[in-house]
Formats: structure tokens, sequence, C-alpha cells
């Protein structure tokens, strides 16, 4: 990996730390860290962020709050996934939705966080 590689996966590391109670953001670092891993070549775009996770995750939010009827929105995984890809300036994953399964969730309380249907049903 080069050092701009390096210094994405640092960065994504570092602010799912400091969001470790935040499934949401643990999610997008999960997925976000795979595709570093898959594709290296997406470090660059990342880096543009200063909190690549919290700007992926307000992309989703937004757009929840522009669907939203009667109070409550959902946003399904793929769809999710998609939107922070959009605000990373990287390609969507096609495998976006497999992997938001696949993965088992980091947060405590066993709630699965890498359900964005449920994450995402926001009260507007």
């Amino acid at each position: 990996m080069s050092d701009t590689d390096n210094m994405a996966m640092d960065l994504i590391r570092d602010e799912m730390a400091k969001n470790h109670d935040r499934p949401e953001i643990v999610l997008l670092g999960e997925y976000l860290t795979e595709r570093l891993q898959k594709d290296p070549g997406l470090a660059a775009a990342v880096l543009q962020h200063k909190a690549p996770l919290a700007a992926g995750f307000d992309a989703i939010r937004d757009h929840a709050r522009k669907i939203a009827r009667n109070g409550s929105a959902c946003v399904d995984d793929r769809t999710g996934f998609a939107l922070a890809c959009k605000k990373w300036g990287i390609p969507a994953d096609g495998d976006a939705q497999a992997l938001a399964h696949e993965q088992p969730g980091s947060e405590p309380g066993g709630v699965d966080a890498l359900d964005l249907d449920a994450l995402l049903a926001l009260g507007v």
C-alpha cells in the first residue's frame, strides 16, 4: 500500500475509534475500509474529507430527510452506500448490499449496525 492508502486507512480507523458509539459511523468505516482494501486507488478521493465517514452519513441522512413522509424515512443499504460513495467521490460498489449483510456489526448491545434501514428511520 502507498502512503496515500495508509493515510486514508488511518483517517478512517481514527474516525471509527472516535465514534465507536455511533454504529452508523462504524458501519460506513467497515464498508469504506473494505472498499479501500479492494481498490487502493480510491484513497485520494477519501482524503478530500476531514471526516469522510461523517460526511457519508450526512449525505444519507440528508437524502432520508428529503424523502421523509409523515416524519419518517428509510433508506436501503444499497442506496445508502451509493449516496456515501457519491459524497466521497468514488464509484458505488455493486456488492454494497451483500457486504452490509455479510459482516457482523461491532456495536454495543447487539444491535445490527449493518442495517441502514433501521438506522435511517428518522423522525424529521
